[in-house]
């Protein structure tokens, strides 16, 4: 419904689990499906629908913890299953079977509203350049925008910050053309 209410771009996530939640999303018109513990529990088969549906139509959704030495580890299922691999890994994994996509979340930062952690964006970008990063977690400003943009992320997730009224969705136009 609010695919075709609007002329919007949308991407659309949650509870993706088989080929047919990816079909039917692409089907009634998302632009992009975001995948997330598939990712990192199958990697298998998210690389056989990076290949049938195309790696723009999807997006690898990466929520990370990040340890005492700095590595960010990839959480599942609600964030209550860890992961034997860490984010490198499977960015690498992924690299090699097209994987454009990235829609990134610094668990500890979801929601708090105290900056997202630009330092992991940075680094994800200068290891992957030719991704397309999603930064997700923290954004409570105008300046955390400029801040993230600066890290070479192509976007941000701003939903708190949005809903509490920290700013528009204009201003954040404004501010970032």
């Amino acid at each position: 419904q609010l695919i075709k209410k609007t002329s919007q771009w949308v991407q659309t996530g949650g509870g993706v689990r088989d080929e047919d939640d990816v079909r039917i999303r692409l089907d009634n018109g998302a632009d992009r499906v975001v995948v997330g513990s598939i990712c990192v529990d199958d990697p298998d088969r998210f690389s056989r629908w990076l290949s049938e549906f195309g790696s723009s139509r999807l997006v690898a959704a990466l929520d990370v913890r990040i340890d005492e030495a700095g590595v960010p580890w990839p959480r599942t299922h609600g964030w209550t299953r860890g992961s034997e691999r860490n984010l490198w890994s499977y960015l690498e994994y992924y690299q090699f079977r097209g994987l454009k996509h990235i829609l990134c979340t610094d668990i500890s930062r979801d929601g708090a509203m105290q900056g997202p952690n630009l330092d992991l964006y940075r680094e994800i970008v200068k290891r992957h350049p030719t991704l397309n990063v999603q930064a997700s977690g923290g954004v409570s400003s105008l300046q955390d925008l400029i801040d993230l943009d600066q890290t070479g992320a192509a976007s941000a997730i701003s939903g708190k910050a949005l809903l509490d009224g920290a700013f528009t969705i204009t201003e954040a136009v404004d501010t970032l053309l």
